[in-house]
């Protein structure tokens, strides 16, 4: 949190990305035949409404859905419920909506159930990924509480198509959501059976390694056939191993990784589900998740802080100045508060914040609500109490918590 100690973090990103570019400057760069996504005018792509459970949608107008790798076999659910439960027991700001699992026998069942029940009331739905050869047929009884919603993951290849209308067919007679796994380029040779089957209760990703494109291509060509289908089936994205360029043994490096892809898309309109399935430790992948939701603004779960001296007009020591401000509001969720160095470049840097603390004079602050400047010339030593004063007129403003005090029996 300490912007000193982060910059060696950020120069060290910046040479993994020109190292990346360099080692992967002769891959191809292959483009769908047709692309409609406008870089220029973003637009959310349409698509249909899909029950997660209670109080939990994928929709136009839900925020995209995290879901957690499980990364462990059922057979030590104590240990994955105890993953789960820590996530919400530690991280405010993040939760576990849906957890993926793999089913690799009926034993499993009977330890889906086991976690289900330790899960009760802390998950909103349960991914479910039969292993190859798992008959589906036992999946018939597995029953979920009405708050809880379920879905199957399941890859499907090229000729595969009377399994897929088999696993199609199941899942709507009994009650799931099916997500395919299918490679754009294998879509066209099972169209004759998904055309007319339909989008309704269908969710598609990618996990297969494409050696023509980066997987953001690929989600990509994904979405566009989807747009000629008509199909406003949701999209998982998922950061997995398969589909990595580049192993990475390092946070900085997996964060890269993810931000590349799920950042990239979610900008261009595409993810209704993400999950970093690359970070071993499900908190600090679920948080992973968050943070890039809330870079590409699809989802605001705290404080966003802009922080920039602007020029060399810088009236105030802004390192400090921020992390003062942040000390005050950090605790606020959704909002976006700017730190601008002056009043020349930084109202127009600031100009999408929410609220902006901008240097006007020596010794004075200038404080903004959007573009608009409404308090000139505060002192300093007064501009953080008014920052939040206008924060609480805008109806922005909720009070931390307390922390709980522990008192000892006499």
């Amino acid at each position: 949190e300490d912007p000193v100690r982060e910059i060696p973090v950020a120069r060290d990103l910046a040479e993994k990305a020109m190292h990346l570019w360099q080692s992967h400057a002769s891959l191809p760069i292959l483009s769908p035949a047709t692309d409609s996504i406008d870089p220029y005018d973003f637009n959310p792509r349409e698509i249909c409404s899909l029950d997660l459970g209670s109080d939990c949608r994928i929709a136009p107008d839900q925020p995209p859905r995290v879901i957690a790798n499980a990364r462990r076999p059922l057979s030590e659910y104590t240990l994955i419920a105890k993953d789960v439960l820590s996530i919400q027991d530690s991280l405010h700001e993040t939760v576990v909506e849906g957890l993926l699992v793999v089913l690799q026998d009926a034993n499993d069942l009977e330890h889906l159930t086991a976690l289900r029940e330790a899960l009760s009331g802390a998950l909103r739905f349960f991914v479910v990924e039969p292993a190859p050869g798992f008959d589906l047929k036992l999946l018939r009884d597995f029953k979920t509480p009405p708050e809880n919603g379920r879905m199957l993951l399941q890859k499907f290849s090229p000729n595969e198509d009377s399994k897929l209308e088999q696993w199609i067919r199941f899942a709507r007679k009994n009650g799931w959501i099916l997500t395919l796994d299918i490679m754009p380029g294998d879509l066209p040779a099972l169209e004759q059976v998904l055309r007319p089957l339909g989008d309704e209760d269908l969710v598609f990703t990618l996990t297969q390694p494409d050696a023509q494109r980066h997987p953001t291509g690929t989600y990509r060509a994904l979405a566009e056939i989807l747009r000629e289908w008509s199909f406003k089936s949701p999209i998982w994205i998922r950061n997995t191993v398969d589909n990595l360029i580049e192993p990475k043994d390092s946070d900085s490096g997996r964060l890269l990784e993810a931000a590349i892809l799920t950042g990239g898309l979610l900008c261009d309109g595409l993810g209704d589900l993400v999950s970093v399935e690359t970070e071993p430790v499900m908190a600090r992948a679920t948080t992973l998740a968050y943070n890039i939701l809330q870079g590409a603004r699809a989802r605001r779960t705290k404080t966003e802080f802009v922080a920039c001296p602007s020029c060399g007009r810088t009236l105030f020591d802004l390192e400090t100045t921020t992390q003062r401000i942040r000390h005050r509001t950090g605790h606020l969720k959704g909002i976006t508060i700017a730190v601008m160095g002056c009043i020349v470049n930084g109202p127009g840097e600031m100009a999408d914040a929410d609220f902006g603390y901008v240097g006007g004079a020596p010794g004075k602050v200038n404080l903004y609500a959007r573009k608009n400047c409404l308090e000139l010339n505060i002192p300093e030593n007064e501009a953080v109490d008014r920052l939040i004063c206008l924060i609480k007129d805008h109806g922005k403003w909720t009070e931390p918590e307390q922390p709980e005090v522990l008192t000892k029996n006499k």
